[in-house]
């Protein structure tokens, strides 16, 4: 059911730095258990009361266990902290506008099974059925399914209050009660996020730990259209109730191809994955690759259009970058998608487009660089549901 709420823009509020830093903790510990609350102190800079506070509170919640004492220094001993992977299981939807993924994960973020399915039109028929086989899976493959929550990431503007999908384009669907259909199925917190984001938060949770230290963080999510994800101060930013808003769609040539938001030369018309199969597609007289991996192949192989056309798109995408470099000023900007299997080939390409006069190294160049994970917008489902069933009025309807 739909609500009334108006849109209101993400203030960062006691709650919102709650969570952040409860998944901060959780990340350090997971990476770097058994850590002790001092090395928690030291590892994510917050102050000692507040990693108590914290730890605590996830104690109590069992999703955090003490285990062995550390040897002692002459002081009272300290107790080793583990994450408690039982505790339950998130599961994670990605739905792509060609394949979908989803899979099960623990409380250490590990993903303990992944399918893929091929992406059907019909929305509600195609929600359902995976469902059923993620119930399926939870039932056949764990001991104990104890499913705490699902995150979903999808292209498109997503209405998070509702967890339904308003509008996507690029896949065709439209006005997709996600949340009530999955939730009908599962009987479990269902939380929707768009793809962009949950590729941000992948690279939070998956990526190195000194992220959490960057101010901005900027992603781009580069597949069959763009999106851009963005962090500040290790939380997501997702501006109104329906998102960020969409700069893939900001024009770069007023006589470059339509786009599927109806404009023409948009940034994603231009650099997207399917920008860049169709230019490939034409420059070859009708030779097709079926994704950017399989171009990519062809390009390794001696292939020159191929390379070529990811060349075009490697500077396409840099120029679109450098407007987020100027606009937003991140200290990283993080790219993700199948792009970013031709790295070695692209990479001298992109960073040659962040030239300008107010892009100075030290100061307001941002550092470029691939995602962590081969599979962001997938992998962002999870911290999706994670993050989300920390909640405290999630707690409140006993998922903990």
């Amino acid at each position: 059911m739909r609500t009334n709420t108006p849109n209101k823009l993400h203030m960062l509020g006691v709650e919102d730095v709650r969570e952040t830093n409860e998944l901060k903790l959780l990340h350090v510990i997971r990476d770097r258990q058994p850590i002790s609350r001092a090395d928690l102190v030291k590892a994510t800079g917050l102050t000692a009361g507040t990693v108590s506070l914290i730890v605590n509170r996830l104690i109590r919640s069992s999703i955090v266990y003490q285990g062995e004492e550390a040897p002692s220094s002459g002081g009272r001993r300290a107790t080793y902290l583990q994450v408690n992977a039982e505790k339950a299981y998130v599961a994670g939807i990605s739905i792509g506008v060609q394949q979908s993924f989803y899979g099960v994960s623990d409380f250490n973020g590990r993903i303990l099974n992944q399918r893929a399915q091929k992406t059907e039109p019909g929305a509600k028929s195609f929600l359902t059925r995976i469902a059923k086989e993620i119930a399926g899976d939870l039932k056949e493959k764990f001991r104990r399914p104890r499913l705490a929550g699902i995150g979903v990431s999808i292209p498109g503007l997503v209405d998070r209050l509702d967890g339904r999908l308003v509008r996507s384009p690029n896949l065709g669907w439209s006005d997709v009660p996600i949340r009530s259909i999955l939730e009908r199925e599962l009987d479990v917190p269902v939380f929707v996020e768009n793809d962009a984001n949950a590729a941000a938060l992948s690279e939070l949770w998956y990526g190195p730990i000194d992220l959490w230290a960057a101010h901005c963080i900027v992603f781009v999510l580069v597949v069959e259209g763009i999106g851009i994800g963005l962090i500040l101060n290790g939380d997501l930013y997702i501006g109104s109730r329906i998102g960020l808003g969409g700069f893939g769609h900001i024009p770069m040539d007023p006589r470059g191809p339509r786009c599927s938001c109806g404009n023409l030369g948009c940034w994603e018309a231009l650099a997207s994955d399917r920008a860049t199969l169709g230019r490939f597609a034409h420059s070859t007289d009708g030779k097709r690759a079926g994704s950017v991996r399989e171009l990519i192949g062809l390009a390794n192989s001696g292939d020159r259009r191929a390379c070529e056309e990811l060349q075009t798109t490697a500077r396409l995408l840099g120029r679109g970058i450098r407007g987020l470099a100027h606009g937003l000023s991140p200290e990283l900007i993080v790219i993700g998608g199948e792009i970013t299997g031709a790295w070695p080939m692209v990479e001298d390409i992109v960073h040659s487009e962040m030239q300008g006069e107010y892009l100075l190294d030290g100061i307001s160049r941002p550092l470029v660089r691939p995602a962590s994970v081969d599979q962001p917008a997938f992998f962002g489902a999870f911290p999706v549901g994670l993050r989300s069933v920390l909640q405290k009025r999630k707690r409140a309807r006993g998922v903990f």
